[in-house]
């Protein structure tokens, strides 16, 4: 929901010692995890297809997305939004809301930006904690997603 004032509405969300920001204009709902079905040779981030309100979706595992080598614990699942796409952001707590004046919100340098998880966009700060500004069009790549399988052959095992 962006403002004319150059506010945005953001859910914060933790995956291991992160606090991300997901644009809420791109997050759907929230909800506990649901059922997953391992995908065989997906990337390592994306844990596999759960079926969301009778849509199947991918499911990656954001603390896997910012780099960790194991799978936190993971109390949530968000659906977001992504283009045309669908996918649920498995996280280990959802923190809240909060609106953020888009100049606290800075663009990342070039050497930052070298440094950190290509689907970081901005980097802010909350409390004195560093925030990142996740675009969800990144957490999952188009080849990726286009690698899962469809829909109609999951729906079609899980008869």
């Amino acid at each position: 929901m962006e403002e004319p004032t150059g506010r945005r509405t953001f859910l914060l969300v933790r995956a291991r010692s992160w606090v991300c920001a997901l644009p809420a204009s791109s997050v759907v709902e929230t909800m506990r995890p649901l059922s997953i079905d391992p995908v065989a040779n997906a990337p390592r981030f994306v844990v596999g297809l759960s079926v969301v309100r009778g849509e199947v979706v991918p499911v990656v595992s954001l603390s896997s997305v910012l780099g960790g080598s194991e799978r936190a614990e993971a109390r949530r699942l968000v659906l977001v939004r992504a283009g045309e796409r669908r996918m649920g952001l498995l996280v280990e707590d959802v923190v809240g809301t909060e609106e953020f004046d888009e100049k606290r919100l800075e663009a990342l340098p070039p050497l930052l930006g070298a440094a950190l998880p290509a689907e970081v966009e901005r980097m802010g700060s909350l409390d004195g904690q560093a925030l990142a500004v996740l675009d969800a069009a990144r957490l999952l790549p188009a080849d990726a997603f286009a690698a899962l399988p469809d829909a109609a052959s999951l729906s079609a095992e899980s008869r």
